[in-house]
């Protein structure tokens, strides 16, 4: 249950991790003759579709945050959103981007939270904002607070109403979003890597020759080329032409 102020909602999302479990059932007991076996949950993996889709919590007043306000000072500054499309109640109400319009949806900055279309956003609405330039997307989970207290400024330890300006009383609850790594920025990171070196290129084309003593006989000498047939070397080719001189001669060879 929550106090309507969602100080709740975020000390359960940041103690989720310590309060849940795993928890395995073993075919053969454990030494000590357990069939159950818990374990901590592990951390999302960046590389998963929805483990980095993350779900936040924002506490703030509705009735007093404009849209304008949530943009710049939450959306853009504190979850480093630079093109983002904000939904509220699956409808778009505001987007940022090469193809879009800003005076589209500016009608709607001025605007209150709970006056935004959709049904506006009150406690327990759910806005979702998304950033394509960046493979960044997040839910957040809104819940009206408009009362806030701070800390005294004498060591009484007592608390005072927050005089701060509206746009300075918000909480966010828990993991911040992390923009996703491209795939495009490794590609082209090798392909740099190969411009720096073109020597690389050119070595892989270059014959492989085998070398070996001058006792090793002429018939095992040979060289290999690049598509994996042999050559014959030059001694090869010497020697056979001698033969071929000593079968057509018809001289005849006497011997004492």
């Amino acid at each position: 249950k929550s106090d309507g102020n969602g100080d709740e909602a975020v000390d359960e999302t940041s103690n989720l991790k310590k309060t849940c479990r795993y928890t395995y059932c073993l075919r053969d007991k454990t030494r000590k003759g357990y069939y159950l076996q818990p374990t901590t949950l592990p951390d999302p993996n960046p590389n998963c579709f929805v483990c980095r889709n993350a779900i936040i919590s924002l506490n703030l007043n509705t009735q007093e945050w404009t849209l304008d306000m949530l943009l710049s000072r939450v959306i853009k500054k504190e979850l480093g959103f630079q093109e983002p499309t904000i939904l509220v109640g699956g409808d778009i109400v505001y987007e940022e981007g090469e193809d879009i319009d800003p005076s589209e949806y500016a009608i709607n900055l001025p605007k209150k939270l709970v006056n935004l279309p959709s049904g506006g956003v009150a406690h327990g609405s759910v806005i979702r904002i998304e950033d394509y330039s960046q493979d960044l997307e997040v839910d957040v989970n809104v819940s009206h607070k408009d009362v806030w207290m701070m800390k005294a400024d004498d060591d009484s330890g007592k608390e005072k109403v927050d005089d701060r300006e509206e746009i300075d009383k918000f909480e966010i609850g828990g993991k911040k979003p992390v923009a996703a790594a491209t795939a495009a920025d490794s590609s082209d990171g090798a392909k740099d890597n190969a411009a720096q070196d073109p020597a690389a290129e050119e070595d892989d084309d270059d014959d492989i020759e085998i070398i070996v003593d001058d006792d090793t006989p002429a018939k095992d000498t040979a060289a290999v080329s690049s598509n994996g047939k042999k050559r014959k070397t030059d001694m090869e080719e010497d020697g056979n032409k001698a033969k071929k001189a000593k079968v057509d001669t018809d001289d005849v060879i006497e011997i004492e």
